[in-house]
């Protein structure tokens, strides 16, 4: 009888050690199935040749930029600052030119003005860098290409695609653009709408664009040294010109520990 017991107990202690081992080759083999499956996400063909007109290797090999943007809406100054950022845009520092310094940290955004103007930092903070740095944020986690087509473009026509984003991506994820490029793969141009602090369907209910032309090249890179804004719809394109903006003294530079510290006496720029 103890031996029956004891010859029992092996047999059940096999088979658990069976099932938990089948377990973790099962566990294994999904986790293996997973990284494939976003190893070999495609990426449009659409985004690889401005990709690489755009310099993108070349942009993501050095560690910060820095740059001057001064934008105009209605004839009036809307923004000048200087920003400064990590290429990725995980760190992101922005001095206008009344010495508020507003700053994220890759967490929180930080404003070292009492009075400031509080959702309109955290919507600069964001929006402008992005606007800069598009070029090389195609492919980014949680973009969704789609509706790939040709439209017109001025007296030209220039080749589009959908971008839009996953549930929680970032500060509105209900954003969207669409983006043209001409033949030589710049991209020359994008469609989008504004859903912070308004929602998607306001939105959408008044679309803008932006132009980029005066491209010009540092350390090897092009950028877009100006800018027109305008009204836009899916139907007639690029409309009238309601601003401007102007994108000078592009420098690279290494980052160090202080760049993106937050202010002293800071206070959180909070989501709403």
């Amino acid at each position: 009888m103890k031996n029956k017991t004891l010859f029992s107990g092996t047999i059940l202690s096999l088979f658990f050690f069976s099932c938990q081992e089948n377990t973790k080759k099962e566990e294994v083999k999904t986790a293996i199935s997973q990284v494939s499956e976003e190893a070999i996400k495609e990426i449009p063909e659409f985004t690889k040749g401005i990709e690489i007109t755009h310099k993108k290797s070349a942009f993501m090999s050095h560690e910060v930029v820095g740059y001057d943007l001064i934008v105009q809406f209605g004839g009036k100054e809307y923004l000048a600052a200087r920003f400064t950022q990590t290429v990725s845009g995980s760190k992101i520092k922005m001095e206008r030119t009344n010495g508020e310094i507003v700053i994220y940290d890759g967490k929180d955004v930080f404003t070292n003005k009492q009075d400031a103007n509080l959702p309109k930092d955290r919507f600069d903070i964001f929006t402008w860098p992005y606007f800069v740095t598009i070029p090389y944020k195609l492919n980014d986690n949680g973009t969704i290409w789609s509706n790939f087509q040709d439209k017109p473009f001025y007296e030209t026509t220039a080749h589009t695609g959908k971008l839009s984003f996953e549930a929680n991506i970032g500060d509105a994820p209900d954003d969207w653009y669409i983006v043209y490029k001409d033949d030589a793969n710049y991209l020359i141009g994008a469609a989008y709408i504004v859903s912070f602090g308004k929602g998607k369907e306001a939105a959408e209910k008044e679309p803008h664009a932006v132009k980029y032309t005066n491209f010009s090249e540092v350390d090897g890179i092009p950028f877009a040294k100006d800018w027109t804004y305008h009204m836009w719809t899916n139907e007639t394109g690029f409309g009238e010109k309601i601003g401007t903006a102007t994108l000078s003294n592009i420098t690279f530079l290494k980052t160090n520990d202080s760049l993106f510290s937050k202010p002293k006496n800071a206070i959180v720029v909070p989501l709403k």
